[in-house]
Protein backbone atom coordinates (compact mmCIF):
# COMPACT_ATOMS: atom_id res chain seq x y z
CA UNK A 1 0.00 0.00 0.00
CA UNK A 2 1.31 3.42 -0.88
CA UNK A 3 0.87 6.58 1.10
CA UNK A 4 -0.37 9.38 -1.13
CA UNK A 5 1.73 12.53 -0.85
CA UNK A 6 -0.98 14.60 -2.51
CA UNK A 7 -3.16 17.08 -0.66
CA UNK A 8 -6.65 15.59 -0.15
CA UNK A 9 -9.20 16.79 -2.68
CA UNK A 10 -12.73 17.84 -1.84
CA UNK A 11 -14.00 14.50 -3.15
CA UNK A 12 -11.67 12.44 -0.96
CA UNK A 13 -12.63 14.53 2.08
CA UNK A 14 -16.33 13.98 1.36
CA UNK A 15 -15.81 10.23 0.93
CA UNK A 16 -13.82 10.09 4.17
CA UNK A 17 -16.46 12.13 5.99
CA UNK A 18 -19.09 9.64 4.91
CA UNK A 19 -16.89 6.80 6.17
CA UNK A 20 -16.54 8.45 9.57
CA UNK A 21 -20.30 8.99 9.78
CA UNK A 22 -21.02 5.38 8.78
CA UNK A 23 -18.54 4.07 11.34
CA UNK A 24 -19.86 6.21 14.19
CA UNK A 25 -23.51 5.45 13.44
CA UNK A 26 -22.75 1.75 13.17
CA UNK A 27 -20.76 1.69 16.39
CA UNK A 28 -23.40 3.59 18.38
CA UNK A 29 -26.25 1.42 17.06
CA UNK A 30 -24.32 -1.78 17.78
CA UNK A 31 -23.64 -0.59 21.33
CA UNK A 32 -27.33 0.19 21.85
CA UNK A 33 -28.38 -3.20 20.48
CA UNK A 34 -25.71 -5.02 22.48
CA UNK A 35 -23.76 -6.64 19.64
CA UNK A 36 -20.40 -8.21 20.49
CA UNK A 37 -17.43 -6.14 19.32
CA UNK A 38 -19.77 -3.21 18.57
CA UNK A 39 -17.12 -0.84 17.19
CA UNK A 40 -16.18 -3.39 14.53
CA UNK A 41 -19.38 -5.28 13.72
CA UNK A 42 -21.61 -2.20 13.79
CA UNK A 43 -19.60 -0.24 11.19
CA UNK A 44 -19.22 -3.41 9.10
CA UNK A 45 -22.96 -4.11 8.97
CA UNK A 46 -24.06 -0.50 8.45
CA UNK A 47 -21.29 -0.01 5.90
CA UNK A 48 -22.39 -3.09 3.95
CA UNK A 49 -26.02 -1.94 3.91
CA UNK A 50 -25.33 1.63 2.76
CA UNK A 51 -22.74 0.43 0.23
CA UNK A 52 -25.19 -1.98 -1.39
CA UNK A 53 -27.74 0.86 -1.38
CA UNK A 54 -25.37 2.89 -3.55
CA UNK A 55 -23.47 5.10 -1.09
CA UNK A 56 -19.76 5.35 -1.79
CA UNK A 57 -17.26 6.13 0.92
CA UNK A 58 -13.56 5.63 1.35
CA UNK A 59 -11.06 5.30 4.17
CA UNK A 60 -7.57 6.53 3.16
CA UNK A 61 -5.03 3.74 2.78
CA UNK A 62 -2.62 5.26 5.34
CA UNK A 63 -5.36 5.09 7.96
CA UNK A 64 -6.07 1.43 7.19
CA UNK A 65 -2.35 0.64 7.27
CA UNK A 66 -2.05 2.45 10.60
CA UNK A 67 -5.01 0.55 12.04
CA UNK A 68 -3.43 -2.76 11.10
CA UNK A 69 -0.20 -1.56 12.69
CA UNK A 70 -2.03 -0.90 15.97
CA UNK A 71 -3.47 -4.43 15.84
CA UNK A 72 0.06 -5.75 15.25
CA UNK A 73 1.38 -3.88 18.30
CA UNK A 74 -1.48 -5.22 20.40
CA UNK A 75 -0.87 -8.80 19.28
CA UNK A 76 2.87 -8.53 19.85
CA UNK A 77 2.33 -7.21 23.38
CA UNK A 78 0.31 -10.34 24.17
CA UNK A 79 3.17 -12.69 23.20
CA UNK A 80 4.71 -13.62 26.54
CA UNK A 81 7.38 -16.25 27.34
CA UNK A 82 4.56 -18.56 28.47
CA UNK A 83 2.86 -18.21 25.07
CA UNK A 84 6.14 -18.68 23.19
CA UNK A 85 6.89 -21.88 25.14
CA UNK A 86 3.96 -23.63 23.43
CA UNK A 87 5.60 -23.51 19.98
CA UNK A 88 6.43 -27.23 20.30
CA UNK A 89 2.74 -28.05 19.75
CA UNK A 90 2.64 -26.46 16.32
CA UNK A 91 3.94 -29.16 13.91
CA UNK A 92 0.95 -31.40 14.63
CA UNK A 93 -1.60 -28.59 14.47
CA UNK A 94 -0.06 -27.27 11.23
CA UNK A 95 -0.35 -30.73 9.67
CA UNK A 96 -4.01 -30.94 10.69
CA UNK A 97 -4.59 -27.42 9.33
CA UNK A 98 -3.05 -28.15 5.91
CA UNK A 99 -4.88 -31.46 5.44
CA UNK A 100 -8.11 -29.88 6.65
CA UNK A 101 -7.79 -26.88 4.32
CA UNK A 102 -7.46 -29.23 1.34
CA UNK A 103 -10.66 -30.96 2.39
CA UNK A 104 -12.51 -27.67 2.89
CA UNK A 105 -11.53 -26.34 -0.55
CA UNK A 106 -12.54 -29.58 -2.27
CA UNK A 107 -15.93 -29.84 -0.54
CA UNK A 108 -16.82 -26.16 -1.01
CA UNK A 109 -15.76 -26.27 -4.67
CA UNK A 110 -17.98 -29.32 -5.18
CA UNK A 111 -20.89 -27.41 -3.63
CA UNK A 112 -20.39 -24.45 -5.96
CA UNK A 113 -20.01 -26.76 -8.97
CA UNK A 114 -22.78 -29.30 -8.32
CA UNK A 115 -25.36 -27.27 -6.38
CA UNK A 116 -24.77 -23.65 -7.43
CA UNK A 117 -23.91 -24.78 -10.99
CA UNK A 118 -20.88 -22.50 -11.29
CA UNK A 119 -18.45 -23.27 -14.11
CA UNK A 120 -15.31 -25.16 -12.92
CA UNK A 121 -12.96 -22.16 -12.70
CA UNK A 122 -15.55 -19.97 -10.94
CA UNK A 123 -16.38 -22.79 -8.51
CA UNK A 124 -12.75 -23.37 -7.52
CA UNK A 125 -11.95 -19.64 -7.36
CA UNK A 126 -14.97 -19.08 -5.12
CA UNK A 127 -13.88 -21.92 -2.83
CA UNK A 128 -10.21 -20.93 -2.46
CA UNK A 129 -9.88 -18.92 0.78
CA UNK A 130 -6.89 -16.92 -0.45
CA UNK A 131 -6.46 -13.22 -1.03
CA UNK A 132 -9.61 -11.62 -2.46
CA UNK A 133 -7.77 -9.53 -5.05
CA UNK A 134 -5.29 -12.23 -6.08
CA UNK A 135 -7.87 -14.96 -6.60
CA UNK A 136 -10.28 -12.61 -8.40
CA UNK A 137 -7.66 -11.30 -10.85
CA UNK A 138 -6.44 -14.78 -11.78
CA UNK A 139 -9.98 -16.15 -12.10
CA UNK A 140 -10.95 -13.21 -14.33
CA UNK A 141 -8.00 -13.92 -16.63
CA UNK A 142 -9.21 -17.50 -16.98
CA UNK A 143 -12.77 -16.54 -17.89
CA UNK A 144 -14.48 -16.96 -14.52
CA UNK A 145 -17.53 -14.92 -13.53
CA UNK A 146 -15.96 -12.10 -11.47
CA UNK A 147 -19.11 -11.04 -9.59
CA UNK A 148 -19.76 -14.55 -8.30
CA UNK A 149 -16.14 -14.91 -7.16
CA UNK A 150 -16.11 -11.51 -5.43
CA UNK A 151 -19.45 -12.15 -3.69
CA UNK A 152 -18.31 -15.58 -2.48
CA UNK A 153 -14.98 -14.31 -1.16
CA UNK A 154 -16.38 -11.12 0.36
CA UNK A 155 -19.29 -12.78 2.13
CA UNK A 156 -16.98 -15.49 3.47
CA UNK A 157 -14.72 -12.90 5.11
CA UNK A 158 -17.59 -10.75 6.38
CA UNK A 159 -19.69 -13.61 7.75
CA UNK A 160 -16.69 -15.11 9.53
CA UNK A 161 -16.00 -11.78 11.25
CA UNK A 162 -19.68 -11.44 12.19
CA UNK A 163 -20.30 -15.03 13.36
CA UNK A 164 -17.10 -16.00 15.19
CA UNK A 165 -17.55 -13.61 18.18
CA UNK A 166 -21.00 -15.04 19.07
CA UNK A 167 -19.56 -18.56 18.77
CA UNK A 168 -16.82 -17.51 21.16
CA UNK A 169 -19.42 -16.11 23.57
CA UNK A 170 -21.39 -19.36 23.50
CA UNK A 171 -18.27 -21.44 24.12
CA UNK A 172 -17.04 -19.19 26.94
CA UNK A 173 -20.50 -18.61 28.38
CA UNK A 174 -19.81 -14.88 28.76
CA UNK A 175 -20.93 -11.68 27.12
CA UNK A 176 -18.85 -9.12 25.32
CA UNK A 177 -20.23 -5.63 25.69
CA UNK A 178 -17.16 -3.75 24.63
CA UNK A 179 -14.59 -3.68 21.89
CA UNK A 180 -11.64 -4.84 23.94
CA UNK A 181 -11.26 -7.73 26.39
CA UNK A 182 -7.83 -6.84 27.71
CA UNK A 183 -6.82 -5.14 30.94
CA UNK A 184 -8.00 -1.64 31.74
CA UNK A 185 -5.32 1.01 31.40
CA UNK A 186 -4.87 4.73 31.80
CA UNK A 187 -6.09 7.12 29.12
CA UNK A 188 -2.76 6.93 27.25
CA UNK A 189 -1.78 3.41 28.29
CA UNK A 190 1.64 2.34 29.52
CA UNK A 191 3.32 1.67 26.20
CA UNK A 192 1.78 3.91 23.56
CA UNK A 193 5.32 5.00 22.66
CA UNK A 194 5.74 1.60 20.96
CA UNK A 195 3.49 2.87 18.15
CA UNK A 196 6.43 5.03 17.04
CA UNK A 197 8.23 1.80 16.09
CA UNK A 198 5.41 0.65 13.78
CA UNK A 199 6.32 2.76 10.67
CA UNK A 200 10.01 1.71 10.53
CA UNK A 201 8.98 -1.88 11.27
CA UNK A 202 6.50 -1.73 8.37
CA UNK A 203 9.16 -0.44 5.96
CA UNK A 204 11.56 -3.18 7.09
CA UNK A 205 8.83 -5.80 6.68
CA UNK A 206 8.17 -4.60 3.14
CA UNK A 207 11.89 -4.71 2.34
CA UNK A 208 12.19 -8.36 3.38
CA UNK A 209 8.84 -9.23 1.68
CA UNK A 210 7.07 -10.19 4.89
CA UNK A 211 3.40 -11.14 4.28
CA UNK A 212 1.03 -8.40 5.50
CA UNK A 213 4.01 -6.27 6.65
CA UNK A 214 1.88 -3.49 8.15
CA UNK A 215 0.49 -6.06 10.63
CA UNK A 216 3.19 -8.69 11.10
CA UNK A 217 6.26 -6.42 11.27
CA UNK A 218 4.98 -4.29 14.21
CA UNK A 219 3.81 -7.51 15.85
CA UNK A 220 7.29 -9.04 15.64
CA UNK A 221 8.99 -5.91 17.00
CA UNK A 222 6.53 -5.58 19.88
CA UNK A 223 6.77 -9.31 20.62
CA UNK A 224 10.54 -8.99 20.95
CA UNK A 225 10.04 -6.20 23.49
CA UNK A 226 7.36 -8.17 25.33
CA UNK A 227 9.59 -11.26 25.53
CA UNK A 228 12.27 -8.95 26.99
CA UNK A 229 9.91 -8.16 29.89
CA UNK A 230 8.87 -4.72 28.58
CA UNK A 231 5.32 -4.00 29.78
CA UNK A 232 3.16 -2.69 26.91
CA UNK A 233 -0.50 -1.70 27.18
CA UNK A 234 -2.58 0.47 24.89
CA UNK A 235 -5.69 2.48 25.84
CA UNK A 236 -9.16 1.04 25.13
CA UNK A 237 -10.25 4.08 23.09
CA UNK A 238 -7.47 3.33 20.60
CA UNK A 239 -8.85 -0.18 20.08
CA UNK A 240 -12.34 1.21 19.49
CA UNK A 241 -11.01 3.61 16.84
CA UNK A 242 -8.97 0.84 15.22
CA UNK A 243 -11.90 -1.55 15.07
CA UNK A 244 -14.12 1.23 13.69
CA UNK A 245 -11.67 1.89 10.84
CA UNK A 246 -11.28 -1.76 9.90
CA UNK A 247 -14.97 -2.65 10.25
CA UNK A 248 -16.01 0.33 8.13
CA UNK A 249 -13.41 -0.62 5.51
CA UNK A 250 -14.79 -4.16 5.22
CA UNK A 251 -18.35 -2.86 4.86
CA UNK A 252 -17.27 -0.50 2.08
CA UNK A 253 -16.15 -3.42 -0.07
CA UNK A 254 -19.80 -4.18 -0.85
CA UNK A 255 -20.11 -1.05 -2.99
CA UNK A 256 -20.66 -1.82 -6.67
CA UNK A 257 -21.21 -5.56 -6.44
CA UNK A 258 -24.93 -5.30 -7.16
CA UNK A 259 -28.29 -4.54 -5.60
CA UNK A 260 -29.70 -6.80 -2.85
CA UNK A 261 -32.01 -8.43 -5.42
CA UNK A 262 -29.09 -9.15 -7.77
CA UNK A 263 -27.13 -10.63 -4.88
CA UNK A 264 -29.92 -12.95 -3.74
CA UNK A 265 -28.95 -16.10 -5.67
CA UNK A 266 -25.12 -15.91 -5.56
CA UNK A 267 -25.29 -14.47 -2.05
CA UNK A 268 -27.46 -17.33 -0.87
CA UNK A 269 -24.98 -19.87 -2.20
CA UNK A 270 -22.14 -17.93 -0.56
CA UNK A 271 -23.95 -18.04 2.79
CA UNK A 272 -24.45 -21.81 2.52
CA UNK A 273 -20.81 -22.28 1.50
CA UNK A 274 -19.63 -20.12 4.41
CA UNK A 275 -21.76 -22.16 6.81
CA UNK A 276 -20.12 -25.29 5.38
CA UNK A 277 -16.67 -23.71 5.84
CA UNK A 278 -17.43 -22.75 9.45
CA UNK A 279 -18.77 -26.22 10.20
CA UNK A 280 -15.68 -27.91 8.76
CA UNK A 281 -13.39 -25.40 10.50
CA UNK A 282 -15.14 -26.17 13.78
CA UNK A 283 -14.39 -29.86 13.23
CA UNK A 284 -10.74 -29.06 12.51
CA UNK A 285 -10.53 -26.93 15.65
CA UNK A 286 -11.95 -29.76 17.75
CA UNK A 287 -9.39 -32.20 16.31
CA UNK A 288 -6.55 -29.77 17.10
CA UNK A 289 -7.98 -29.25 20.60
CA UNK A 290 -8.14 -32.98 21.28
CA UNK A 291 -4.73 -33.70 19.73
CA UNK A 292 -2.70 -30.85 21.23
CA UNK A 293 -4.66 -29.42 24.15
CA UNK A 294 -4.89 -25.99 22.51
CA UNK A 295 -8.14 -24.32 23.67
CA UNK A 296 -10.92 -24.86 21.15
CA UNK A 297 -11.66 -21.18 20.54
CA UNK A 298 -7.95 -20.48 19.91
CA UNK A 299 -7.80 -23.34 17.40
CA UNK A 300 -11.02 -22.08 15.76
CA UNK A 301 -9.51 -18.63 15.15
CA UNK A 302 -6.33 -20.27 13.84
CA UNK A 303 -8.03 -22.48 11.23
CA UNK A 304 -11.06 -20.42 10.16
CA UNK A 305 -10.31 -18.96 6.70
CA UNK A 306 -11.24 -15.35 7.32
CA UNK A 307 -8.03 -13.58 6.28
CA UNK A 308 -4.92 -12.70 8.30
CA UNK A 309 -5.98 -9.16 9.16
CA UNK A 310 -9.56 -10.09 10.02
CA UNK A 311 -8.62 -13.02 12.26
CA UNK A 312 -5.87 -10.91 13.86
CA UNK A 313 -8.53 -8.34 14.78
CA UNK A 314 -10.67 -11.05 16.38
CA UNK A 315 -7.68 -12.54 18.22
CA UNK A 316 -6.84 -9.11 19.59
CA UNK A 317 -10.42 -8.29 20.55
CA UNK A 318 -11.09 -11.67 22.17
CA UNK A 319 -7.75 -11.73 23.98
CA UNK A 320 -6.67 -15.22 22.82
CA UNK A 321 -3.20 -16.66 22.08
CA UNK A 322 -2.09 -14.32 19.25
CA UNK A 323 1.09 -16.13 18.23
CA UNK A 324 -0.68 -19.44 17.56
CA UNK A 325 -3.52 -17.77 15.65
CA UNK A 326 -1.41 -15.46 13.47
CA UNK A 327 1.26 -18.06 12.69
CA UNK A 328 -1.30 -20.60 11.49
CA UNK A 329 -3.25 -17.97 9.55
CA UNK A 330 -0.04 -16.75 7.89
CA UNK A 331 1.01 -20.27 6.87
CA UNK A 332 -2.48 -20.91 5.49
CA UNK A 333 -2.52 -17.63 3.58
CA UNK A 334 0.99 -18.02 2.13
CA UNK A 335 0.30 -21.59 0.97
CA UNK A 336 -3.05 -20.72 -0.61
CA UNK A 337 -1.83 -17.54 -2.29
CA UNK A 338 1.18 -19.45 -3.65
CA UNK A 339 -0.84 -22.40 -4.89
CA UNK A 340 -3.97 -20.55 -6.11
CA UNK A 341 -2.45 -19.50 -9.48
CA UNK A 342 -1.22 -23.05 -10.12
CA UNK A 343 -4.55 -24.61 -9.16
CA UNK A 344 -6.65 -22.17 -11.20
CA UNK A 345 -4.44 -22.42 -14.30
CA UNK A 346 -4.59 -26.23 -14.04
CA UNK A 347 -8.39 -26.14 -13.82
CA UNK A 348 -8.47 -23.69 -16.74
CA UNK A 349 -6.35 -25.95 -18.94
CA UNK A 350 -8.42 -29.03 -18.10
CA UNK A 351 -11.58 -27.17 -19.12
CA UNK A 352 -10.02 -25.77 -22.29
CA UNK A 353 -9.45 -22.21 -21.01
CA UNK A 354 -6.07 -20.51 -21.31
CA UNK A 355 -4.89 -17.32 -19.70
CA UNK A 356 -4.11 -14.31 -21.92
CA UNK A 357 -0.38 -14.77 -21.28
CA UNK A 358 -0.50 -18.14 -23.01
Amino acid sequence: MKFSPLTPTRETLVLFGRAVAVGLVGGVLANLIGLPLPWMLGPLLVGAVVSMAGMKYRIPNPLKVGARGVIGVLLGAAITPEVFARVGQWPLSLTILIVGMIGIVVLVALYYRLVARFDPVTAVASALPGGLSNVTVIALQLGAEPRQVVIAQLLRISLVVILVPPLYMVWQGAGMDGGWSGPQTSWLGDGIWVLLLAPPAWYLGRAIRLPMPELLAPMCVTAALSLSAVQITLPPWLFACTFLVLGTAIGGRFHGIGSPRELLAPGGHAVVATALILGLATGLALIIHWATGVPFYVALLAVTPGGIAEMAILAAALGVDPLFVIFHQTVRSVLLNSLSPIILHHIGKRTGIRSPEE
